[in-house]
């Protein structure tokens, strides 16, 4: 029974990627990629009274995927947590999980992915709750829900977090928690993936373009500017 459960948690977990457009490929097979820097993914990592080192950790920049992949998460008092798995390559990262429940806030997810390709990201949840509140699949970027824990205070997750660096690349991470524990700020961050845009983006990242100013467009090939006459007057000789 054990086994079967995981092996839904996977399926569920591998559809969620399909919309997105990386689809999966044979590990054989080089995945159509444009270059674009180091991608990266972490299944699960966490700071504070309770660390958990990155876990299904991966980055790359070859042209193919990098995988990591874990059965479970190592035994910790906070958060249980199955199927693990990162893949990164250049301008891509994917993350997903599956089982995942923190009983001490209150939270639980049948299965989390984030994926994130040049320079652009998505993130999804299953059946997800925080205390008695279920918690959106697909929500827009950054969405924050708020709960009281009692003996804990408030507990934070922020869905489809999206961050952009000022490399310019972006990192997506599906679930990010924070609350006390033990006097100390708890995160915990849950399917997170790292992309830069393809071809390496270019420019200042954070300089929006300005509306309403077109650039000028370049003379075609081979039109000679028109004349400027020049006043003045020609010695004759004769």
């Amino acid at each position: 029974m054990r086994l079967q459960a995981l092996t839904k948690c996977a399926a569920v977990a591998g559809a969620l990627a399909l919309p997105f457009g990386l689809s999966a490929s044979p590990a054989s097979a080089a995945p159509i990629a444009s270059p674009g820097g180091v991608g990266s993914a972490v299944a699960v990592s966490a700071t504070g009274s309770v660390v958990v080192p990155p876990t299904s950790s991966v980055a790359s920049s070859a042209q193919r995927p990098v995988r990591k992949s874990a059965a479970e998460l190592p035994a910790n008092p906070l958060i249980e947590a199955h199927l693990l798995n990162g893949a990164a390559w250049a301008g891509h990262g994917r993350a997903s999980v599956a089982d995942v429940r923190v009983a001490k806030l209150g939270l639980a997810a049948h299965a989390v992915t984030a994926m994130c390709e040049n320079g652009k990201g998505v993130s999804n949840v299953v059946n997800a709750t925080l205390g008695t509140r279920a918690l959106r699949i697909g929500a827009t970027p950054n969405t924050t829900v708020t709960t009281d824990l009692k003996g804990l205070g408030a507990v934070t997750v922020t869905l489809n977090k999206q961050v952009r660096g000022h490399d310019g690349n972006l990192t997506v991470t599906a679930i990010e928690v924070s609350a006390t524990l033990a006097g100390k700020t708890q995160t915990i961050s849950i399917a997170s993936a790292t992309c830069g845009k393809a071809g390496g983006g270019g420019g200042q990242p954070g300089q929006p373009s300005q509306p309403g100013k077109p650039t000028p467009s370049p003379a075609p090939p081979g039109e000679a500017p028109a004349p400027t006459p020049v006043p003045g007057d020609l010695p004759v000789t004769g």
